[in-house]
């Protein structure tokens, strides 16, 4: 059996333009997603810095002593005691501008709570971005609240 070999045999102009035309578009897929986590990561940094921020104020609040200023009846503000005081910039992280609102909780209007109860507050301390920082779906403002109730005499 007699086979013959073709002397230009391999791969043609064409045949190596479509190979580098899907490698091209493979490869700006994973430019697409290598972009995409490295916003999800801000996000993910952001996030994390205004609640450890929103955290340490509300520790900062629960170790007040019960006769503190701060207790004196419903009000809001600023937070401006060190060591935390607002806006505070993380490197990295933002700027971000600490408020707080400090409510009377009325334990007659519940009656799942013991009447003898007394003297109780709610603060409320939001931490938001003083600028709109990068998400996965663009920018916003980064904004975390959180709560704690504490008692004064």
């Amino acid at each position: 059996m007699f086979v013959s070999k073709n002397p230009q045999s391999g791969f043609s102009m064409i045949e190596l333009l479509v190979a580098v035309v899907i490698l091209a578009v493979g490869l700006l897929g994973l430019a697409q997603l290598q972009i995409t986590a490295i916003k999800t990561n801000s996000q993910s940094f952001t996030s994390t810095a205004a609640s450890v921020l929103a955290q340490r104020v509300l520790e900062q609040v629960s170790s007040f002593p019960p006769e503190d200023s701060l207790f004196n009846g419903p009000g809001n503000g600023t937070w401006s005691r060190p060591p935390i005081t607002s806006p505070v910039t993380l490197s990295g992280g933002g700027t971000y501008n600490i408020t707080y609102v400090v409510e009377t909780v009325d334990s007659d209007n519940d009656p799942s709570t013991n009447n003898d109860i007394t003297n109780l507050y709610k603060v409320t301390v939001t931490v938001s971005s003083t600028r709109e920082l990068s998400t996965v779906l663009g920018k916003k403002e980064r904004t975390v609240v959180g709560s704690i109730v504490k008692r004064a005499i």
